[in-house]
């Protein structure tokens, strides 16, 4: 929905977008035929959304297009850009520059406006121009021009609307629109801007963009130079010594008014250079100073300032206290490590109102030492959304809320969402006491992603459907730890809900999980589908007051459910083998404090787990990092007995 409520699935590929073969691109919406998830269910729509977000930037200038806008209510065709800071300080803080929205349930008017922080959404800064005409009848030029401090807006070349900093309704408001900003162009169907889709809008329904220009003035280009001189091979770091360059006149570079970087090689040389990247004045690691949502100091604007593969560290004096995030979530969007063992107990909230964490696809993230809590997701990931690579390292998720109107079997996440294709390693960290309003009170993990949960505990977690704690269809190795007391309210598997993908379970204890009467079990294995699902326990104890395991061959795919060799039980409904124990009472102390980084079942004396695990596939230490053995052989489960 794109914050809108909006109805459509932006697509890839030409299917919703391409050119004419006259001149023209045309973005096209039209109806979906179901196959395609939307938040609200089968998508009922198709549309395309083109952005130059990290290919073409832009700072000043006239930008202009133009564009003929089709006619119908519900269509909602757009020009406009977006701060390319987005990903370190959200919407609405990066700003937003609507050169042109056309809405078709006003078809005689076109609207431009501002989007800041306290002026966003339905309060934003802006204009209308009524053409007395619909404005579908033919093609038109929508422009800005734009310089520091100020904006106008022009209707085939007549301006029509101008902001600045000084006007009488950003007085006491922040001027975010003074910095690079990419361009988009879309159309979406419906929203809150957009309206109902009339019965009488006809699809497809087509936006055609004739051209988009960028105007601005040419600079007078100074050069200054300098000699030096690396001679390597391979990869290498290399500092250019900028404080050397100077021009004709001896005046030395001033590196806050480079505009251009150029790089040849010398003549005559036939081997190919490569760069990676290039940073100007960009710090490998940067200290967060104070607990501000924003501003000098604060942990969102280490995220925008830090290097790519740089890391983000905190004042030891902020040990015990809360970032509370006020603008939307963290989106971390360049490969990084957030690192707060220097402050102790530090923690970041989402103010129940957001997500704390977004990961996008493609980045690779490591968070060391922080409690995310109090996040709030729609739909999905109450505490953090994943779409990339995601370490979390001695971290504790708690008290997190995914909420929906309508539950679906891609939503849940009270703790964390997985997305597709992403990568998952919970190592020596707690997911506890998070709530999804569907699936995956503590994890939810979609399709081909990739999970490692290594000396760590998953407890406490609720979920209004399947998977109290866990619910993946993607493929998961546990070791060496513990899935406890948590809650599917709505069906099977209280701890997990394995329907997709392979799950490895080895020396972990999954104990005092609950779900429904009519549907008691701990752990769920099967499938709806033509996917496979499988799930192995090895040298792990699975113990409930209900049913262990079920198991549901229900679609096309193969399932399969196998107790590898030495787990224990108390019954027999995970297909025990003959080195498996059932028994009716495992030997657990409650959940707690047994030393190292989570917690864990303590075995009592004389359970059945001690020293009866299969040495040869034991782990090197039990969850809280004790070596294994300590007896004749490595114990059953997460907790390694003295």
């Amino acid at each position: 929905g794109w914050g809108n409520s909006e109805l459509e699935y932006y697509t890839g590929g030409t299917s919703n977008v391409a050119t004419d073969g006259q001149g023209n691109l045309q973005i096209t919406a039209k109806k979906a035929d179901g196959s395609l998830m939307c938040y609200y269910g089968p998508c009922e729509y198709t549309s395309a959304r083109l952005l130059t977000k990290n290919r073409f930037e832009v700072a000043y200038g006239r930008v202009e297009a133009r564009v003929k806008v089709p006619a119908g209510a519900g269509l909602w065709p757009a020009f406009w850009m977006l701060g390319t800071d987005i990903d370190q300080v959200n919407w609405p803080q990066t700003g937003e520059i609507d050169i042109m929205e056309y809405v078709g349930r006003v078809p005689n008017e076109i609207f431009g406006t501002l989007h800041g922080p306290g002026y966003s959404g339905g309060q934003s800064y802006g204009k209308s121009v009524d053409l007395g005409k619909p404005v579908a009848d033919d093609f038109h030029t929508y422009a800005v021009e734009w310089q520091p401090d100020k904006i106008t807006w022009l209707l085939d070349g007549v301006p029509y609307f101008t902001a600045t900093p000084n006007d009488p309704f950003l007085q006491g408001k922040q001027w975010v629109f003074n910095h690079p900003f990419f361009i988009l162009l879309n159309m979406a169907v419906g929203g809150n801007f957009g309206g109902a889709v009339s019965p009488d809008t006809v699809f497809p329904a087509t936006m055609s963009v004739d051209y988009v220009r960028l105007y601005q003035t040419k600079p007078t280009p100074v050069s200054f130079t300098t000699s030096f001189r690396e001679d390597f091979s391979g990869w290498k770091k290399v500092s250019l010594p900028f404080t050397a360059f100077q021009n004709m006149d001896g005046f030395t570079l001033d590196l806050t008014n480079i505009q251009t970087l150029r790089f040849t090689i010398p003549d005559g040389s036939n081997v190919p250079v490569m760069l990676d990247q290039v940073r100007l004045n960009c710090p490998e690691t940067v200290t967060v100073q104070n607990t501000a949502d924003n501003g000098a100091g604060s942990l969102r604007k280490a995220l925008g300032t830090v290097c790519v593969s740089g890391t983000i560290t905190f004042d030891p004096a902020l040990a015990g206290q809360t970032i509370t995030l006020l603008s939307g979530p963290l989106t971390l969007g360049k490969n990084v490590t957030i690192d707060a063992s220097a402050a102790p107990g530090l923690g970041i909230s989402g103010n129940n109102a957001d997500r704390v964490f977004i990961v996008n696809a493609g980045t690779t993230a490591t968070v060391k030492y922080l409690t995310v809590k109090n996040g709030f997701g729609w739909q999905l990931a109450g505490g953090i959304l994943n779409n990339g690579s995601l370490t979390l390292d001695h971290v504790t998720v708690t008290q997190n809320v995914m909420a929906t109107d309508a539950g679906d079997f891609w939503q849940g996440g009270g703790g964390i969402y997985n997305g597709s294709g992403s990568t998952f390693n919970l190592i020596d960290s707690t997911i506890s006491n998070n709530q999804a309003a569907w699936s995956g009170g503590g994890v939810y993990s979609f399709f081909n992603s990739t999970n490692n949960i290594i000396r760590s505990t998953i407890s406490g977690n609720v979920s209004n459907d399947v998977g109290g704690g866990i619910r993946s269809l993607g493929n998961f190795s546990i070791v060496d730890s513990t899935i406890s007391g948590n809650t599917s309210t709505g069906w099977f598997g209280g701890a997990m809900f394995v329907t997709d993908g392979i799950v490895h379970v080895t020396n972990s204890t999954v104990a005092n999980n609950v779900s429904p009467e009519w549907a008691p079990a701990d752990v769920f294995v099967g499938t709806f589908t033509a996917a496979n699902a499988t799930l192995t326990f090895t040298n792990s104890i699975v113990s409930s007051a209900q049913s262990n395991c079920f198991f549901a061959p229900w679609g096309a795919g193969v399932v399969t459910l196998t107790a590898n060799h030495n787990n224990l039980f108390t019954d027999n409904s995970c297909f025990t083998g003959s080195s498996d124990l059932v028994v009716f009472d495992v030997g657990l102390e409650p959940l707690a404090d047994n030393g190292g980084p989570t917690l864990t079942h303590a075995l009592l004396p004389g359970s059945p787990a001690i020293n009866a695990a299969d040495v040869a596939a034991c782990s090197a230490t039990d969850q809280r990092g004790v070596a294994r053995p300590q007896g004749a052989s490595c114990d059953i489960g997460s907790y390694e007995a003295p």
